[in-house]
């Protein structure tokens, strides 16, 4: 049967179909189904549906004779509706107001197409009982023989129609068509999209190469002895009814091989785009399937070894530094930003320390520098790194930010709420409490990749950087834990009104000619 495939993410048009070309694909498709169904026509020619043989017969044949113009002019019109249908259908792609609607529609033209096909012929065995209902109140004949000859005639010349349009227009699609519209593929991904399984489509395949051949020469066989009135040889009949069941269950097996690993890497495809690169696929064959499988679980081992290196490298560096390294950008040198620099030291680490042990030292470090660290990440800061028990990060970069000083500035007003927070729970746990001061500025830096080809360090350099180190070392001068330099409290006031500073001093800043006016909250 038909499966709908429907993905699970968005689907966004990364291109401009042309429309003008997949309606010329929509009529080249329709002229591969008419053509397959006067193929069809032609089955009569070559295969025999056993009939009675019957003065009814040659009543009929000579009824269809002699309407002949007509029965053929009505059937012509009848497979002319399924046409328009499908012209109707290409025109609505032409002017489809969206590319998502107008690649529905040109990926789902070869099922349904094809299936538009078999409207014909259903069309046309309702006109044939209408003539049949007609020739009996005319002639008063024996219709039986007749309607089951014309029903197994629709029913073949359908499913061959149906095969030979939805194979060829479906090859064209896959080879030609689809690629040149969806040259990033992710075909499956565009919803409403209709697709046979592969189990259907493995039954087809056996129908067509199985059941056609045995029913075509078993019928013309029967209909030889049947029109000749010959003993019937139900040998004949019993070795195709035999031929025909070890058909389908070769078929069947063959099919479950197939469809069956195949299941299961889409299961464990599905699972690697979760996150669980701990998926394996059994593997009991050495075929290409076995192959694939083997493949699939290599592949699922070594995302899940990378993962894991990526994990452990966000560790190690800002997990937004990592992502920017990991997309590429790992040469040397840098680019120019406008960032806030943050600076952040524990006040009086070094006396506070000299009466804990070390391993409660680094428990202590370890506690704040989390709790420190998730304020920073929320609030898009970045730490760039750790130097004792300072902290360095970085607002504005590598991703850019035009709010990065009240970024860096809510940041400071969180870690001070936390470190309150924090402060209680050391006090319970027997531990020292701990002040910290933290420096904010705002300005030009050099941000990139720095040190040597064999080792480099994604980091900021400039004015700024040092200008925000010495700002917070001042926080013990002026007894604060912050201090905003009027450069940073001028790009916070222009992102968000109504906050009130206080000011400070006008500090003269190490290395600088000018003072710099400090602030800090009221």
């Amino acid at each position: 049967m038909a499966e709908n495939f429907t993905s699970k993410t968005d689907f966004t048009s990364s291109f401009n179909i042309d429309k003008k070309y997949c309606f010329r694909v929509s009529l080249v498709y329709l002229a591969s189904v008419l053509f397959a169904n006067f193929m069809a026509q032609l089955l009569p020619v070559t295969v025999d549906i056993p009939v009675a043989y019957t003065a009814d017969m040659l009543v009929w044949k000579n009824f269809v004779d002699s309407n002949e113009i007509l029965i053929t002019s009505l059937t012509i019109i009848v497979f002319l509706i399924p046409s328009i249908i499908c012209i109707k259908d290409s025109l609505s792609i032409l002017h489809a107001k969206e590319d998502i609607i107008a690649a529905q529609k040109v990926v789902n033209l070869p099922i349904k197409y094809s299936l538009l096909g078999i409207l014909g012929w259903i069309l046309s065995f309702i006109v044939e009982v209408i003539f049949c209902i007609y020739a009996k109140f005319t002639f008063n004949i024996n219709l039986t023989y007749i309607l089951f000859s014309s029903l197994i005639f629709i029913v073949l010349e359908s499913i061959f129609s149906f095969v030979v349009s939805y194979f060829v227009t479906e090859t064209v699609n896959r080879r030609v068509v689809l690629p040149r519209l969806f040259p990033e593929g992710k075909v499956s991904k565009i919803p409403g999209v209709k697709k046979f399984s592969l189990n259907f489509l493995f039954i087809f395949f056996f129908v067509t190469v199985s059941v056609f051949p045995i029913i075509f020469i078993l019928s013309s066989f029967v209909s030889v002895q049947i029109n000749n009135q010959i003993p019937i040889n139900w040998n004949t009949i019993k070795i195709s009814i035999i031929l025909f069941v070890s058909s389908l269950t070769l078929t069947i097996v063959f099919m479950r091989i197939f469809t069956v690993p195949l299941t299961k890497l889409i299961e464990g495809t599905e699972k690697i785009t979760k996150g669980d690169y701990s998926v394996k696929v059994k593997n009991i064959s050495n075929d290409e399937l076995g192959v694939l499988s083997d493949t699939f679980n290599e592949m699922a081992e070594s995302l899940k070894e990378k993962e894991f290196i990526r994990d452990t490298f966000g560790k190690v560096v800002d997990p937004e530094i990592r992502d920017h390294l990991l997309s590429g950008n790992i040469s040397l040198g840098g680019e120019n930003c406008d960032v806030t620099v943050m600076f952040c030291d524990i006040r009086g680490f070094t006396s506070l320390s000299e009466n804990m042990k070390p391993e409660a030292v680094v428990n202590l470090l370890n506690q704040y520098f989390t709790q420190m660290g998730k304020c920073i990440s929320k609030n898009h800061g970045v730490i760039n790194k750790y130097i004792g028990d300072a902290v360095m990060a970085i607002f504005g970069a590598p991703v850019k930010s035009e709010n990065h000083a009240f970024d860096a500035y809510n940041a400071a007003l969180e870690m001070k709420k936390t470190l309150e927070l924090l402060n209680e729970k050391f006090s319970k746990e027997g531990l020292n409490q701990i002040s910290f001061g933290i420096g904010l500025h705002s300005g030009s830096v050099l941000a990139g990749n720095i040190g040597a080809e064999n080792r480099m360090e994604y980091t900021v350099i400039g004015d700024t950087v040092n200008t925000a180190s010495r700002i917070e070392s001042l926080c013990k001068i002026y007894n604060t834990d912050l201090l905003i330099s009027e450069t940073t409290l001028n790009k916070i006031c222009s992102s968000k009104e109504n906050i009130d500073f206080n000011f400070v001093a006008d500090a003269e800043i190490r290395g600088k000619t000018e003072t710099v006016k400090l602030y800090s909250w009221q």
